[in-house]
């Protein structure tokens, strides 16, 4: 019997983590999709690239300051509604920008498709709270941001196959990409009532209590300036920007750096960040191994920003052979990786109670901010002449996420002490 019911709950986990992971593949999908067709679009639109580029700012920009909002309203009126809403905005938007020719109402529709995007992590990780078994949590978000991921790395791909390959026109291809999005979120309706409600059915609860005569219910801005206040938070919000920083050096000015401190061919550079590309979205997966296995999650997150620091400051002191360059970048993928699972995890425990989507929508936000200073920091480092600072600073940046990880446990250890002392006390 026990067997059968442990089944029937890893079935459960498994249908749920692969509908939102799905619809997480997808969001990571729609943002990739248009920058390789800029070409296109320039041509199609008659902008600069400069203008496209703003397009991606713009977008960036909404998505980051809608993350807490979002959190706030998965938190108060349930993850599920918010969830389909979010998305159901996203592909409006990119319907609409395939039928559109003028700039500005696409750049309203990109402002529009990012405010949906703001949904998905506050939304899909209160379901996995509300929804997945404990044991297996730390896989669960593994292989959800794994998806995540996933779709960063195809959608270049998928993209220009239905173009280059298939011979549409790339409004055509948008429209494709749109239909996918629609049949996921068919498929989200029709398990409604398989998906949990994550910390909005402990509101739920908590409202019941209070109308039989038990304490009042928190409000939502109690419970925000909660998440605000909380020191463990606040550390966790210093590392995802932290980490943004770090990250985004790495990944976007990369090619750039080697080129210019090493006079790395292109093919080589290119060669060595899709190898870091790809094993970080493997290490995301043994990163969820390893969540649910050693609850240790500052550690691990702490050894894998330590190793990645080593290896930015070889790659910026030392001309490697090519072989050993892939190596590296490789071996810095496949640990970034493995930090993600460990930080929800820390996120996870460090929320307050009935608060887990406001707490993931407010350290995000972090990494929002992390990613829009990123570019214009580490451009400003190549055009000084500088390259090998790309890779020293991201050092730097690593080292500076490994003490905001540390403060944040530490933090959470004293939070943990103070309750069970306040509770013999009581």
């Amino acid at each position: 019997m026990a067997d059968t019911t442990a089944s029937l709950s890893l079935k459960q986990d498994v249908k749920i983590v692969g509908l939102i992971s799905g619809g997480h593949f997808m969001s990571h999908y729609y943002t990739m999709m248009l920058p390789p067709l800029f070409p296109l679009l320039n041509a199609d639109l008659g902008v600069s690239y400069t203008a496209l580029g703003t397009l991606l700012a713009l977008k960036s920009l909404a998505s980051g300051s809608t993350q807490l909002p979002a959190g706030i309203l998965v938190d108060k009126f349930g993850a599920r509604a918010i969830l389909i809403f979010g998305f159901a905005m996203i592909l409006l938007s990119y319907f609409l920008i395939s039928f559109s020719h003028n700039f500005w109402l696409i750049g309203a529709l990109f402002m529009l498709a990012g405010t949906g995007n703001a949904v998905f992590h506050p939304a899909d990780y209160s379901i996995m709270n509300g929804t997945v078994s404990a044991e297996r949590m730390g896989r669960s978000f593994s292989a959800h941001t794994f998806a995540g991921h996933l779709g960063t790395a195809l959608a270049p791909v998928m993209i220009l196959t239905m173009i280059g390959t298939l011979g549409w026109g790339w409004r055509a291809a948008v429209l494709a990409s749109v239909a996918v999005g629609f049949f996921i979120v068919i498929a989200l309706l029709t398990q409604w009532s398989q998906i949990q409600e994550g910390d909005a059915k402990v509101k739920k609860k908590k409202a019941k209590a209070a109308a039989d005569g038990s304490a009042p219910e928190q409000t939502t801005w109690q419970a925000l300036f909660e998440v605000l206040s909380s020191k463990p938070m606040l550390f966790l919000f210093l590392f995802f920007a932290l980490q943004a920083l770090a990250s985004g050096g790495f990944k976007n000015f990369a090619v750039a750096g080697l080129t210019e401190l090493h006079g790395t061919s292109l093919e080589a550079a290119g060669g060595a960040l899709t190898g870091f590309l790809f094993a970080s979205a493997f290490g995301v997966l043994a990163g969820g191994l390893l969540a649910d296995f050693d609850k240790r999650h500052a550690l691990t997150a702490s050894a894998a920003l330590i190793i990645t620091a080593l290896i930015a400051v070889i790659v910026g002191s030392v001309d490697l052979h090519y072989t050993l360059l892939v190596f590296f970048f490789t071996m810095a993928g496949l640990v970034q990786g493995i930090i993600r699972p460990a930080r929800d995890m820390m996120i996870r425990a460090a929320s307050p109670k009935g608060s887990i989507a406001k707490s993931f929508g407010f350290v995000f936000s972090g990494q929002a901010i992390g990613g829009t200073i990123a570019p214009v920091a580490f451009g400003m480092i190549l055009d000084f002449g500088a390259p090998q600072w790309v890779f020293y600073m991201s050092a730097i940046f690593m080292i500076i996420c490994m003490l905001a990880v540390v403060g944040s446990a530490r933090e959470a250890r004293k939070a943990e002490r103070a309750a069970a002392a306040s509770g013999i006390a009581q």
